[in-house]
């Protein structure tokens, strides 16, 4: 019961550890054996996103603005809704209108630090991701060496006719038993962590949409 529990937090564990890591950039190549279905690409490329006016002065002072941020934060929710998300998206438009009718002059530059903010905020969120699979991969790789070492001194034993309750032996049967159960257990993950990346560019097409349908 134990070993189970235990087992299971460390699958966890090392699951929220590697989608939380470090913000640097991943490198442009892809690892040798990239495990996605989709092509690899740690850039979110704007241009495919977004067909409204420069973000590029709204990309450095769209944190400014406590409104936005507050609407960049909630918005940037990946369990957020998209229903609710358009809402608060609109709500968030109306602040900048009078009677939600006319549109305030400063409306369209709101609306632009808004998806500036969320733009950044995807594009953060996407290195992090891309960075968690190569070192997902690192780690699976490093199992599977792990494995093919204990089969091999397990296959080594036998052929000396070691005793299978030895010490040597036990522990050597229990480290091959523990790396495959975590290598299986980790493989499960991999459909699941290849498809956030593509959650989250899905999740910002649809803001841009909204945000560009107010702008326009």
């Amino acid at each position: 019961m134990f070993n189970k529990f235990f087992f299971s937090f460390f699958v966890i564990y090392f699951f929220v550890i590697f989608l939380s890591s470090a913000d640097s950039a991943p490198k442009d190549e892809p690892p040798k054996k990239w495990p996605c279905d989709q092509v690899f690409n740690p850039q979110l490329n704007l241009t495919t996103i977004w067909q409204g006016p420069s973000i590029e002065s709204a990309l450095k002072d769209w944190w400014k603005h406590d409104d936005v941020i507050e609407y960049v934060n909630t918005l940037s929710d990946p369990t957020l809704n998209e229903d609710v998300g358009i809402q608060l998206i609109k709500e968030f438009s109306k602040k900048y209108t009078y009677a939600g009718f006319i549109k305030k002059s400063e409306q369209k530059e709101k609306l632009i630090f808004l998806f500036a903010g969320l733009y950044q905020k995807a594009k953060d969120r996407r290195s992090r991701q891309y960075k968690g699979i190569i070192k997902f991969v690192e780690r699976q790789e490093d199992l599977r060496k792990a494995i093919g070492s204990s089969s091999k001194l397990i296959r080594k034993y036998r052929k000396e006719k070691l005793d299978q309750k030895s010490k040597k032996y036990q522990n050597a049967a229990s480290q091959l038993e523990w790396n495959t159960r975590v290598f299986d257990q980790r493989t499960q993950l991999t459909e699941y962590i290849c498809e956030e990346p593509v959650f989250n560019t899905q999740r910002l097409g649809y803001q841009s949409r909204e945000i560009f349908s107010f702008i326009k």
